[in-house]
């Protein structure tokens, strides 16, 4: 068995669970640094798999272990592994030393050049290259991992996030409403892959997914690029046409069939025949609020987002089979005074239906006043 290690974002926890929902258990080695363990005939595969992911910055093979590894002796455990490439150009990047020097990469150059090898090596900073340059640059990363005082892994980097690709459906689809709040499109795909996970633990049935707070469709392309038909609906019209104006944007960049539906509606009032065909995950972000409320108005924002998602799931129930899965996003505030969630309603919800399969994940970005909660429910009819 061969080690690989995925390096996470900025939201752990949401990675793991993004991982894990992809049937790809292993265990979280440092920080964001998840280890699973994988045949050698899985590698290609398992590189595929990774590129359908929304959380993981990188893909890592290790390549080396070591134990109680002297510092006098790391250059040169670095320079025999890159002796294996005929004129390599080479990084090599290190996480969790930093209280340690630098390794030196003119050294790396001038001990390979010892040996006959001609090299090249890139400047980085010390936890490596970016995406950027290894998408479009042939490099041999090496990243020193310091796992633990006793214990150092080499890995060498597999495959990075395609942000060229990300950085396309999140800036380049033709229609965005920034006043609104916008779902980053890597955090809607962790809440498709929790959601199709999910799904496949209790059902065998083609997955459906239906974004009843469609915005600007960003959940929708996500699901669409996994090969999912997607319903979408809204209650504000330029939000129903901005989203069917990007999915066919989105078959026309990527030059892929799109089975959608998107339509106007409000969400306590969406009827089953509006709908092309029953969905069986919902994943959505509903309307939050003001991006930037004042503290006392908070309470009444809650209020108000109480009713609204106590409506929502009432009428979910009309729509879903059993054994159907949302994964939906919860507001919270916490401003070190006060805290506002929507967690009272959790029991409300039970004797609608509702179950939670795990404690939910936070993800917000920094400075922010409404931050989300990541929940996942499975439906099933009382």
């Amino acid at each position: 068995m061969d080690t690989f290690l995925f390096l996470l974002g900025r939201t752990p926890e949401l990675s793991v669970r993004e991982l894990v929902s992809c049937q790809l258990e292993g265990k979280l080695l440092r920080d964001q640094i998840y280890q699973v363990e994988r045949d050698a005939a899985d590698e290609a595969a398992l590189i595929e798999q990774f590129q359908q992911l929304g959380g993981s910055l990188k893909l890592l093979k290790v390549v080396g272990q070591f134990t109680d590894l002297a510092e006098e002796d790391l250059s040169k455990y670095v320079t025999a592994y890159l002796a294996q490439f005929d004129r390599p150009t080479f990084a090599v990047g290190e996480l969790f030393r930093e209280t340690f020097p630098k390794i030196q990469l003119t050294d790396i150059k001038q001990a390979l050049k010892e040996q006959g090898i001609s090299s090249r090596f890139i400047d980085a900073p010390r936890e490596g290259l970016s995406a950027a340059v290894l998408l479009h640059q042939e490099v041999e990363e090496l990243i020193v991992i310091r796992v633990s005082e006793s214990q150092t892994l080499f890995a060498k980097t597999l495959a990075v996030q395609d942000i060229d690709d990300w950085t396309r459906r999140d800036r380049e689809k033709p229609y965005a409403d920034r006043k609104k709040g916008m779902l980053p499109p890597k955090v809607a795909r962790m809440m498709v892959n929790i959601g199709l996970g999910e799904l496949n633990k209790v059902s065998d049935t083609a997955p459906v997914v239906y974004d009843p707070f469609c915005g600007s469709g960003t959940v929708l392309m996500e699901a669409a690029c996994l090969g999912a038909t997607v319903i979408g609906s809204d209650l504000d019209q330029n939000s129903v046409a901005g989203s069917t104006t990007n999915m066919e944007w989105l078959a026309d960049t990527y030059q892929m069939d799109v089975d959608s539906t998107i339509f106007q509606a409000d969400v306590t009032h969406v009827h089953a025949d509006q709908l092309d065909q029953a969905p069986n995950l919902i994943i959505t972000e509903p309307f939050l609020g003001k991006q930037k409320p004042t503290p006392h108005q908070l309470p009444n924002v809650f209020r108000g987002m109480e009713k609204l998602y106590l409506g929502a799931f009432r009428q979910w129930r009309h729509l879903l089979a059993d054994n159907s899965i949302i994964v939906i996003i919860f507001p919270l505030s916490q401003d070190g005074k006060n805290n506002y969630s929507l967690e009272s309603i959790i029991d409300k919800i039970a004797t609608l239906g509702y179950t939670a399969t795990s404690e939910p994940c936070l993800y917000h970005r920094p400075q922010a006043v409404i931050q989300r909660q990541i929940w996942t429910f499975k439906f099933k009819k009382p």
